[in-house]
């Protein structure tokens, strides 16, 4: 039976958690939304007091196995086998990074993670004591060079 000593549209339900009373929210009054804007059917907050957004955190994905995704990707890549240069294309290559220098634009095919990369860039810096060659962020060993043009 439903009490009316309060509000003529209040509700009271028994449940296994005890008397439950829904009273409607009043519209208007100060700070008051728009019938655009109110939406009846969907209230903002659960029964607890909670926003209905941090309800969906439990229905977020589980990863039990951190990075085993990313470790079947590696297996699955086709790994490229490493190209042996001729004495004559080493010579050349040599005689190419002896020409390099600092600043100028260069084409470079190198070795890198299991397969060749072409990457066009201007030079940072030659390391010719630690055998390798700055192009913008990336460091390539002079060993992994495979062509090397000047622009």
């Amino acid at each position: 039976m439903p009490d009316t000593s309060r509000n003529r549209a209040a509700r009271r339900i028994t449940s296994p958690w005890g008397d439950l009373e829904f009273t409607p929210v009043e519209r208007g009054g100060a700070g008051a939304r728009s019938d655009a804007e109110y939406d009846s059917s969907r209230p903002e907050r659960r029964a607890d007091g909670r926003p209905r957004a941090s309800r969906a955190a439990q229905f977020m994905p589980f990863a039990a196995l951190t990075g085993y995704y990313d470790l079947v990707r590696e297996q699955e890549r086709v790994i490229e086998p490493r190209h042996e240069l001729t004495e004559e294309e080493a010579e050349e290559l040599s005689r190419t990074i002896l020409q390099v220098r600092r600043g100028d634009l260069v084409r470079i095919t190198y070795y890198d993670r299991g397969g060749y990369r072409t990457r066009a860039g201007v030079v940072r810096a030659i390391e010719e004591h630690r055998r390798c060659l700055r192009l913008g962020d990336e460091i390539v060993a002079f060993d992994d060079i495979w062509k090397l043009t000047r622009a």
